[in-house]
């Protein structure tokens, strides 16, 4: 119980918008509010669904308003413990359920975070492949009386992120997660806008220009 209230008062730290801006400028502190609202809401949705405890047999039923009420959803699972998938949203995804996330190198620092800290995460945007569209990856501890007891995951085509938070309308921008280069788009001029924001077990830069 403790625990939930220490993610719900994190979610509410990250909509009131736990971040800040390189340059002082209104364009820069819209994009990283709308950023932090938009990721709130998000996992605002999936501690929902945690807190009903999913399990194998009632995920989907749990998972389905969540997935109606959000725009973009590309996929969603149950995870164990041991970062493996032991059930899936849509069916059309049962090759998954089986699949152990630790032979994923991208997700190694949150593998590692989340057994020191189970906490709600944020992963980059991925770059995508021929078989796997560009996606954002969001993941919600399932607490029981304050013991980890698995994860509920989301993910979001980037292009409704990108939509959603307005970034779709700039001539240019990059995405930069801890110190990574995660998602560009066009070549920004020699001034553009900054922000800095405090995500889920993250941090990211915003640079991007109308």
């Amino acid at each position: 119980m403790k625990q939930n209230i220490k993610i719900s008062i994190i979610i509410s730290v990250l909509a009131m918008g736990t971040m800040s801006s390189a340059r002082a400028d209104t364009e820069g502190d819209r994009m990283a509010g709308a950023v932090s609202n938009y990721v709130a809401g998000v996992m605002k949705g999936l501690q929902g669904v945690a807190d009903q405890q999913p399990t194998v047999d009632t995920f989907r039923t749990q998972m389905k308003p969540f997935v109606e009420a959000t725009p973009g959803v590309f996929g969603a699972s149950l995870i164990d413990t041991n970062f493996v998938i032991r059930q899936v949203y849509y069916r059309r995804d049962f090759l998954a359920v089986g699949f152990d996330l630790k032979r994923v190198s991208e997700l190694d620092y949150f593998w590692k975070l989340i057994q020191k800290k189970p906490e709600p995460q944020l992963s980059e945007p991925g770059h995508g492949s021929l078989i796997q569209p560009r996606l954002v990856a969001m993941r919600y501890p399932i607490m029981v009386n304050g013991r980890f007891k698995g994860i509920v995951s989301v993910m979001i085509h980037t292009d409704d992120f990108l939509k959603a938070v307005g970034l779709d309308n700039c001539s240019a921008f990059k995405i930069i997660c801890l110190g990574k280069l995660a998602e560009e788009k066009g070549e920004l001029a020699a001034k553009y806008h900054e922000s800095k924001l405090s995500l889920p077990s993250t941090e990211w830069v915003i640079q991007f220009q109308k």
